[in-house]
């Protein structure tokens, strides 16, 4: 085999090595995503994100992360 095949080879095999290797990272990533629920999204079965309160409905369904007055205020003049 030609030192050129060789080398194409190698670098063919780095490529998908590295590409495994990438997607193992992105499910960490994107399962750490999901270890919280953002703002205005549904927190029944998991907890809010950066201290967000999870404010249900008298019959404790329909769970949302709601942001406070003086939070949204804080982040509107962060901006």
């Amino acid at each position: 085999m030609s030192p050129k095949v060789q080398v194409l080879l190698l670098i063919v095999g780095l490529i998908m090595f590295l590409a495994v290797h990438a997607e193992e990272e992105f499910g960490e990533i994107e399962e750490s995503e999901r270890s919280c629920a953002e703002a205005y999204k549904s927190c029944d079965s998991i907890p809010c994100c950066d201290n967000i309160a999870c404010i249900c409905n008298p019959m404790r369904t329909n769970c949302k992360c709601k942001k406070g007055v003086f939070r949204i205020i804080g982040d509107w003049i962060g901006k």
